[in-house]
């Protein structure tokens, strides 16, 4: 089981209605989730994981690799990967998901 912090953070109010936007239209079930779901892409974007972490990133940004051998990549590492970004291993409801947030 994991444990929760509470921390407290003061946004422009411009930014929270934007929040809230994002959450009327059902890409987020409430603020805390799209804050924390913002939180992970900052960490992600500044080298948070390893190897299995890259290979993910490169799928979801539509990169290939310059070679097979950096497609090699364990499996279940793989797929706790993204039960931790984004709360499920199922691609088709990943997909649907990022399809949504694109501009």
């Amino acid at each position: 089981m994991s444990s929760k912090v509470v921390i407290q953070v003061r946004l422009p109010a411009k930014l929270v209605r934007e929040l809230d936007k994002l959450t009327e239209e059902g890409y987020y079930s409430n603020r805390t989730e799209a804050i924390a779901d913002a939180i992970r892409h900052l960490l992600e974007r500044y080298g948070r994981g390893g190897k299995t972490a890259r290979v993910v990133r490169m799928y979801l940004l539509g990169r290939r690799p310059s070679s097979p051998g950096k497609l090699e990549v364990d499996v279940e590492s793989a797929r706790q990967y993204l039960i931790e970004q984004f709360g499920t291993d199922e691609l088709d409801v990943i997909v649907a998901r990022m399809r949504r947030r694109l501009p």
